[in-house]
C-alpha cells in the first residue's frame, strides 16, 4: 500500500512536490477531509531530468544545482501559508539515476526537503487515489464495465486494468514521451517527420503486442491522466462533472490528425503552449491513441487530477481506510494472477477461507495483527501458482513468480512478506541458511513465521483437493489447537498432511494441531 505519512488535522496546509522527469511540480493545499481539499497554491517549473538520465544514466552536476534552485523557489512560494507539512516525491528519472543517492543527499543539504523516491507500482496507486472519487461519482459508472486506466508521463506509461469497478493488474511500462524521443533524437538528429514516423511505428507495435494479454479489446471505458490528457480535454472536451471532462473517440482522432505534422515551434502558437509542453504533447497523444484504437472506447474520460492530488489523499487518510481502499483491489489482483497462472481456483479459495478462519478465531491468543491478514489472504490464493513452473518444487517457483508480479495496492515490502509466505506454506520451514529470507528484518521474518504457520494447516486441511474437511470451530486445549469438523468420512490424507505440516504451528506458538470431528464430541 502506498506509503502512510500521518493523519489529516483541521485546517492542516500540505505541499507536495512532484520531481518527474520532465518538471517539478508543487500544490500547496489545505485539507477540510482526505478527498477535500481546498488549492491555495500551485507552480510548475519545466526541467528535463529525464533528458539526462535516459541519455546517460545519470544526473548532471548542473541539473541537479537546477532542481536545487527550483525547490529553493517552492519553499519561497510555501512561506506565505505557513505549510504543515511538504511531501516530496520523485519518479522514474530520479528512480534510474545512476547518482540518485547523491541528488538526494544535495537537496536535502540545500533545502531541507527530504526526498522519497517511488516506484512504479506505487505512483499507479497513488493516481488511484487521487482518481477513485471523481470516478465514483461520475454519472458514467465503471462497475458495469472493463475499464483501462493509464497515464502517459516522461518516462513511463502506467496503466491499470478494472474489471467492474475493481483493478485486476496494474503495469508500469518503461517508455514516455520524453524517453523515447532522446533515444530517436541522437540518431535521427531531431528530424522531426523521421523521429515521428518511428515513434508511431514503436508505440503501435508494442501495444499490439500487449494488448491480447491485456484483454484491451474488452475495455469499454478508458480513463488518461495526466497534464497531455487534461490539456487535450480543455480543448477538445466537455465537463460532466467539476473534476471530471469526457473526450470523443472520433473528436479526438481528429485532433490527432490536424496536429500530426506541426513542430513545436507550430503547436507553441497554435494552441498557446510553452514550449516544453508542446515538445511533448504529440508523442502523449501517440501512446494515448494506440491505447484508445486497441480498445471498443468510444469515448474517454479525463479527471482533473493529479498524483499530486493522490499524495495529499494518502497523507490524511488513516491506515484502516488506506487498507479498506485497497484490500479489495489487492484480492482482486491476486485472483486475476492466479487465473493467470491456471491456478486451481476451488482449492485456492477453498485453503483462503478456511485459513482466515484459523486467522480470525485466533488472532488475539496467538498475537496476530490485523493488517497480517490481508498478505495471508493474498498468499492463500497465490500459494499453488508456481505449479504452472513445475509442481515439485512449486513454493519455490511460486515465490519466483510473486516477486516478479505487480500486485495492485501492495508495496514492494508487502509482496516480499507474501512471496515467503507462499515459499514456506509446504517442505521446509524458515531456516538462516535461506539468504531472501535472512534478507528481510527481524519483525519480518517473524510475521513470515506465524502466517506460514497457518496457511501450512490450512492447505493441509485440503490435501485431497475435495473441500470436503471444512472447519466448524477451533479450540485451544492446553498444547493443542483442535480443529473441529462436521465431516464423517475419511480424513486420513489430511490427517497426515496435517502432521507433516503442523510442525511450524508448534514450533512458532507451541500449539500441535489435530482434526477431531464434530461427530465425536456428541
Amino acid at each position: 500500500m502506498p506509503h502512510e505519512s500521518g493523519l489529516l488535522t483541521k485546517k492542516e496546509i500540505v505541499a507536495v512536490i512532484d520531481i518527474g522527469s520532465s518538471a517539478l511540480r508543487l500544490l500547496i493545499a489545505q485539507g477540510r477531509d482526505p478527498s477535500e481539499w481546498e488549492v491555495l497554491e500551485s507552480a510548475t517549473q519545466h526541467l528535463a531530468l529525464g533528458r539526462d538520465v535516459f541519455r546517460k544514466g545519470s544526473i548532471d552536476s548542473h541539473t541537479i544545482n537546477q532542481a536545487v534552485e527550483i525547490l529553493k523557489g517552492f519553499l519561497e512560494l510555501m512561506a506565505p501559508y505557513r505549510v504543515n507539512r511538504i511531501e516530496a516525491i520523485a519518479t522514474s528519472a530520479v528512480r534510474e539515476s545512476e547518482n540518485r543517492e547523491q541528488f538526494i543527499d544535495r537537496v536535502m543539504l540545500q533545502t531541507g526537503i527530504e526526498v522519497r523516491v517511488i516506484d512504479g507500482v506505487e505512483a499507479n496507486q497513488l493516481t488511484w487515489l487521487a482518481v477513485r472519487e471523481p470516478l465514483l461519482q461520475s454519472p458514467i459508472s465503471l462497475k458495469r464495465h472493463n475499464s483501462l486506466i493509464i497515464e502517459v508521463g516522461a518516462g513511463n506509461t502506467d496503466l491499470m486494468i478494472l474489471q467492474k469497478g475493481k483493478i485486476t493488474s496494474a503495469h508500469a511500462l518503461p517508455f514516455g514521451t520524453l524517453r523515447f524521443l532522446q533515444q530517436l533524437e541522437a540518431k535521427y538528429h531531431r528530424n522531426i517527420e523521421n523521429t515521428r514516423e518511428l515513434f508511431r511505428i514503436h508505440t503501435y507495435r508494442t501495444v499490439k503486442e500487449m494488448a491480447h494479454e491485456l484483454k484491451l479489446d474488452r475495455v469499454s471505458k478508458l480513463v488518461t491522466v495526466g497534464s497531455d490528457a487534461r490539456l487535450t480535454a480543455a480543448t477538445l472536451g466537455h465537463h460532466i462533472t467539476d473534476e471530471l471532462s469526457v473526450i470523443n473517440r472520433a473528436q479526438f482522432r481528429s485532433f490527432m490528425e490536424e496536429i500530426e505534422f506541426l513542430s513545436p515551434d507550430k503547436l507553441v502558437n497554435r494552441l498557446s503552449l510553452p514550449w516544453h509542453e508542446a515538445e511533448l504533447l504529440y508523442p502523449a497523444l501517440v501512446i494515448f491513441n494506440a491505447f484508445i484504437e486497441a480498445t471498443k472506447a468510444d469515448e474517454i474520460l479525463v479527471p482533473s487530477a493529479s498524483i499530486r492530488q493522490g499524495l495529499l489523499v494518502n497523507y490524511a487518510t488513516d491506515r484502516g481506510t488506506l487498507r479498506e481502499i485497497f484490500g479489495t483491489q489487492v484480492i482482486s489482483g491476486a485472483k486475476n494472477l492466479a487465473k493467470h497462472y491456471n491456478v486451481n481456483m476451488k482449492h485456492a479459495e477453498f485453503v483462503r477461507k478456511q485459513v482466515l478462519i484459523i486467522h480470525d478465531t485466533l488472532n488475539t491468543e496467538l498475537g496476530l495483527k490485523g493488517y497480517n491478514r490481508l498478505f495471508l489472504e493474498t498468499a492463500a490464493i497465490l500459494h499453488d501458482i508456481g505449479e504452472f513452473i513445475q509442481g515439485a518444487n512449486h513454493h519455490k517457483h511460486g515465490q519466483y513468480i510473486i516477486r516478479n508480479s505487480d500486485i495492485f495496492g501492495l508495496s514492494a515490502t508487502d509482496k516480499e512478506l507474501v512471496s515467503h509466505i507462499v515459499r514456506y506454506h509446504r517442505h521446509a520451514k524458515p531456516q538462516r541458511a535461506h539468504n531472501l529470507y535472512m534478507s528481510l528484518s527481524r519483525d519480518n521474518r517473524v510475521i513470515v513465521q506465524k502466517l506460514s504457520s497457518l496457511l501450512r494447516v490450512a492447505e493441509a486441511l485440503d490435501r485431497s483437493h475435495t473441500q470436503q474437511v471444512t472447519i466448524s470451530r477451533l479450540n485451544i486445549k492446553k498444547n493443542r489447537l483442535v480443529i473441529y469438523t462436521p465431516y464423517t468420512g475419511d480424513c486420513s490424507i489430511e490427517e497426515s498432511s496435517l502432521i507433516d505440516k503442523g510442525d511450524l504451528l508448534e514450533e512458532v506458538f507451541g500449539l500441535k494441531p489435530v482434526l477431531r470431528s464434530d461427530k465425536n464430541e456428541l
